[in-house]
């Protein structure tokens, strides 16, 4: 005596859950890999400069009394040096917004979350 085997029926419902999870997981894929995007937005003396978050390294603007340097690292940013009398910019440790007010320099760091109008309490 033969078994058969039989084939479950594909039902609608099947075909929109699958969609469901899919669209799922295309976005949450989307979400992920757009956190790794980002940029540095820097304002030195009137001039606009904008380096991408993702690349580390130490790098140099000319503000109105001299050379700023800033650095960017594991996607954060900080300024190392500045001709500022003061250093309160040096002082300001990695933040989201460096400001150096005596040598006109302004460095904002604008991640991919950031440029969609999100911030940690509406994600």
């Amino acid at each position: 005596m033969k078994t058969q085997i039989q084939k479950p029926a594909v039902k609608p419902a099947d075909f929109l859950i699958f969609f469901l999870v899919l669209g799922a997981s295309i976005l949450l894929l989307n979400r992920t890999f757009s956190a790794k995007r980002g940029k540095v937005l820097v304002n030195a003396n009137g001039t606009q400069y904008e380096f991408a978050l993702s690349k580390d390294g130490v790098f140099s603007v000319m503000g109105a009394i001299g050379i700023t340097q800033f650095e960017i690292k594991d996607r954060k940013v900080h300024i190392l040096s500045s001709p500022c009398p003061n250093k309160t910019c040096v002082a300001q440790g990695f933040s989201d917004i460096l400001v150096c007010l005596p040598n006109n320099v302004i460095i904002q760091r604008i991640s991919e979350s950031s440029e969609e109008g999100l911030d940690a309490i509406s994600q």
